[in-house]
């Protein structure tokens, strides 16, 4: 049984309200904010959820090298961020993982293919990248993890 955090809360409740809160920045482009909401349940979290977690987080940090003009943080994070979600089921906490994997991919790959001399060290942030934030994929849930099941009948 999980110990209240204080008179109400579970730590389950916590999740759940941080992974929502998590999910409505995220959606309203608020990238840096979701990865900062995503980073507390990530460190309550252990296994395959801690890498699911750990895989958003980085897939909201793309998008701010993204938004920042960072080619080589958009090449290292998004990188990373696909491996987070290696043997993950394709619906896993609500999200289907292999959309979120293509989106990332569909995001990424006109920066990934930018001239080699775009990721050189000396070239820094604040780069024209191929982005544009209004078509950022906005992650929808197939259900939601923290609904209590559907009560026998």
């Amino acid at each position: 049984m999980a110990t209240p955090t204080h008179s109400t809360d579970t730590p389950d409740d916590q999740e759940a309200e941080l992974f929502h809160e998590g999910l409505r920045l995220f959606n309203s482009g608020e990238w840096f904010e979701a990865h900062e909401v995503w980073e507390d349940i990530w460190h309550m979290a252990g296994g395959d959820r801690k890498r699911f977690y750990q895989g958003l987080i980085q897939f909201a940090v793309t998008l701010v090298h993204l938004q920042r003009g960072n080619p080589r943080g958009v090449r290292s994070v998004s990188r990373s961020a696909r491996g987070k979600f290696d043997g993950l089921p394709k619906i896993y906490q609500g999200i289907d993982t292999v959309k979120l994997l293509a989106d990332l991919e569909a995001l990424v790959r006109p920066v990934l293919d930018m001239p080699a001399e775009t990721f050189e060290p000396g070239r820094g942030r604040g780069q024209v990248l191929p982005f544009d934030p209004d078509r950022a994929p906005k992650i929808t849930l197939a259900y939601d993890p923290f609904a209590p099941p559907p009560a026998d009948r």
